[in-house]
């Protein structure tokens, strides 16, 4: 299988809520706005408290009448716009635990702080969110490891 590495410009948007995650009327509320919004969700992370999303920045116009309308339908709830973030997306990549520490170590050995990590195993994708100042150079040494042939 090919290796391939994408780059996607993004924002992160968090909503915050004393145990949000427990709360599916409310998760399905987020993202049905979402929907009627015509938000594409990048990818999410969520725990007890809060649910990230991150959309493309392309989107970016789309996010105000999102947070208006979920202030309206959410009480007692925090949203903030997190600010930029780099997605790398490394895609049938013949991922394996080790493959995915070595990628994650080099970056943090580099001083590159890692704002978002995801694997997706069903896709075989890695996400490795990073801030925009650093995406150049953490794409150049993941294309690096890639290149390199590096098998575990």
């Amino acid at each position: 299988m090919e290796n391939r590495i994408q780059r996607i410009d993004a924002v992160r948007i968090t909503i915050e809520r004393r145990k949000l995650a427990r709360d599916e009327k409310s998760i399905r509320k987020i993202f049905e706005v979402l929907e009627e919004c015509r938000i594409p969700c990048e990818c999410m992370a969520i725990n007890i408290d809060w649910l990230a999303i991150v959309v493309r920045k392309a989107e970016y116009g789309k996010i105000k009448r999102f947070v208006e309308m979920l202030v309206q339908e959410l009480s007692q709830t925090d949203i903030s716009i997190d600010g930029e973030i780099v997605l790398l997306y490394l895609e049938k990549g013949q991922m394996t635990s080790r493959r995915i520490g070595m990628v994650v170590s080099t970056l943090s050995i580099q001083g590159i702080d890692i704002v978002l990590q995801r694997y997706i195993k069903c896709e075989d994708r890695l996400v490795i969110g990073v801030p925009p100042e650093v995406g150049n150079e953490a794409l150049r040494m993941i294309r690096e490891i890639v290149d390199t042939g590096y098998q575990t």
